[in-house]
């Protein structure tokens, strides 16, 4: 039976919708954590939803297939998800990984190179539900009482650092860790260092 410290980890993709992005930092966490890879409906195996419009709409299918309680990792856009899951069901998460978080805020304030119209021109086909979101949690990251771990790369034009020290300022129980060179493929470019700070984060007790 898990204990608080080996929960279930649950790891959301950013707009690609496929988990397998995921999969190297899976592994190399999977000794203490079994994995939950979730993939998007309509993205590689996953059969798609005709209902599914918004992001409110693809939190209630991932809330019901994600276990009673874990703990979260979101990549990318896939942190507008995490961050909605996590205020909307605090009972269900433990704590919260968000890795160069790229929406759930308004990104242009900090700068930040819209990724949005070059992914449509390369995946014409792709769902759009979580490209086409412009959710503003801004107002309500206050309430988000998880423990979050934010990991962003300081050579990131589509995360830059100053998202990650909004989110640092706005949550109630939040840390920043900013990898020198690190650009928004961070988890492809330093997927050891950031399984280290991901086990460290998730080892603590509340």
């Amino acid at each position: 039976m898990p204990t608080e410290q080996t929960l279930p980890l649950a790891f959301l993709p950013g707009v690609s919708g496929k988990s397998a992005v995921w999969r190297p930092i899976a592994e190399r966490l999977a000794k203490r954590r079994p994995p939950v890879l979730v993939d998007y409906p309509g993205f590689g195996s996953a059969p798609p939803d005709p209902q599914l419009r918004s992001l409110a709409d693809l939190a209630s299918v991932v809330l019901a297939a994600l276990p009673a309680r874990c703990d979260l990792a979101a990549l990318s856009l896939g942190g507008a998800l995490a961050l909605r899951l996590a205020i909307d069901a605090p009972e269900r998460i433990r704590r919260l990984v968000l890795v160069t978080t790229s929406g759930g805020i308004e990104m242009s304030r900090f700068g930040a190179v819209d990724f949005r119209a070059a992914f449509r021109a390369r995946h014409p086909d792709a769902p759009t539900y979580l490209l086409d979101d412009r959710t503003d949690l801004s107002r309500e990251l206050g309430a988000l009482q998880a423990p979050t771990l934010l990991v962003f790369g300081d050579a990131d034009l589509i995360a830059p650092v100053g998202a990650g020290e909004f989110l640092r300022d706005q949550l109630p129980n939040a840390k920043l860790e900013v990898i020198a060179g690190a650009t928004h493929d961070l988890d492809e470019e330093h997927p050891d260092l950031l399984a280290s700070l991901m086990e460290a984060h998730l080892r603590k007790t509340d």
